[in-house]
């Protein structure tokens, strides 16, 4: 079994994110793992989907920094389970795509197991109330994790032409 890439890894340093070189990736999975501020762990997280999933695509550090959101997103209770769960089915999405960065190989076993986790991640939700958004994103992890990511790109577009 292969463990997630260690934030200390200069691995990191070889891969890309949206704006270059990923060796900026581990401070950034850091200050989400010890952030405290909602707001403070909000734009966090949307930097982490930002830089991990642009522009509908993958880059290769988004196949590394994958193990690390979900665990991230667990220890800190469910809504950031429901974001954590969002940004990596953005991932697995995207990677289907022209444009994005093929898996390097060292990646694939510990990105499938976090891809085939969401499922069991996503029942381990089904006590908590969901409101619609949380739902939509829920059931597109549900389908990433069932590798149906064609199906889940669709209900997470639902909505998306509303303002």
């Amino acid at each position: 079994m292969s463990a997630m890439l260690p934030l200390d890894s200069a691995r990191w340093a070889e891969l890309e994110h949206a704006y270059g070189s990923a060796e900026d990736i581990p401070r950034l999975l850091g200050a989400l793992a010890t952030a405290e501020g909602e707001r403070e762990r909000g734009e966090l997280w949307y930097g982490a989907m930002a830089t991990l999933c642009p522009e509908g695509r993958a880059v290769s550090a988004s196949y590394a920094a994958a193990p690390h959101l979900l665990a991230i997103g667990d220890a800190h209770g469910a809504p950031e389970q429901v974001t954590a769960l969002h940004v990596v089915a953005m991932i697995e999405i995207n990677r289907h795509g022209t444009d994005s960065s093929p898996m390097p190989s060292d990646l694939i076993e510990p990105y499938a197991m976090a891809i085939e986790s969401m499922p069991r991640r996503v029942a381990d939700l089904f006590v908590q109330p969901w409101d619609a958004s949380s739902a939509q994103v829920l059931a597109a992890a549900l389908l990433v994790g069932k590798r149906q990511p064609v199906l889940a790109r669709t209900l997470l577009a639902l909505g998306d032409d509303e303002s």
